[in-house]
């Protein structure tokens, strides 16, 4: 009977001693402030279209977020202001055990330029085909599509998210221009012709044929000849030369 009342007693006394541990623990989180930020953003292809310490700096003039204690920091409010940062895909934000305040962000992948006009400004094309501002810190290695607006270049867009995962004609493809119709022309790294393809309808079919003509020509060493090449129709390629 003693013993069994001398474990409930510890039981009791353990328990009271738990509740003030938290409740000093919560008391003290209440009182305390975020000494650090950290902001880690992942690399695209070697390149920083968000830059880290302007996330930092901007972060620590926000009004909802300086002077803020641990306990009334709103983490999904910091997470939604970030994501305003034109560059920016996805946000985590968690606070660390030792008061810094971790923010991990992804950045969007830009994968064409495009170009409208003289008079208004360039803008990437992401890899959700979504606009993007240009980078002051960064200039994207991607192909420049030449179109009116952002629904004109969409076939451009097409081909080049049908072609971006092959080492070979990514670095193949360096501008494109689409027509008014909504066919488009290929202006290549190799050679000096223009390569008419109109539409991605049997891409693969159209991409073996000109690499086909490529190899022969390279073989031939006249590739430099031809100024236009048609791949719009279906068992040949017209290939028209300067002369």
């Amino acid at each position: 009977m003693i013993r069994r009342i001398a474990l409930i007693t510890t039981t009791i006394l353990l328990l009271s001693g738990t509740a003030a541990l938290v409740g000093f623990a919560q008391l003290e989180e209440q009182n305390t402030r975020y000494k650090a930020l950290d902001v880690d953003v992942q690399e695209i292809d070697g390149m920083f279209f968000v830059d880290a310490s302007g996330v930092r700096d901007a972060i620590f003039k926000h009004d909802s977020i300086r002077g803020s204690f641990c306990a009334d920091l709103k983490l999904t409010e910091v997470a939604d202001w970030v994501r305003t940062i034109p560059a920016v895909n996805e946000v985590e934000v968690y606070p660390g055990l030792d008061r810094i305040l971790h923010i991990r962000i992804s950045q969007r992948k830009p994968i064409a330029r495009l170009h409208t006009g003289a008079d208004f400004a360039d803008i990437y094309i992401d890899s959700e085909g979504k606009p993007l501002e240009l980078s002051p810190y960064f200039t994207a290695r991607v192909p420049v599509i030449h179109a009116s607006n952002v629904e004109h270049a969409q076939p451009a867009v097409d081909f080049i998210q049908a072609i971006r995962h092959d080492p070979f004609w990514a670095a193949f493809c360096d501008q494109i221009a689409v027509k008014q119709g909504g066919t488009f022309e290929i202006i290549s790294r190799i050679g000096n012709a223009r390569i008419a393809l109109d539409n991605t309808e049997e891409l693969q079919r159209k991409l073996d044929k000109l690499f086909t003509f490529y190899h022969e020509q390279i073989r031939r060493g006249n590739l430099n000849d031809y100024k236009r090449i048609d791949l719009s129709f279906q068992d040949q390629v017209v290939a028209q030369r300067y002369y």
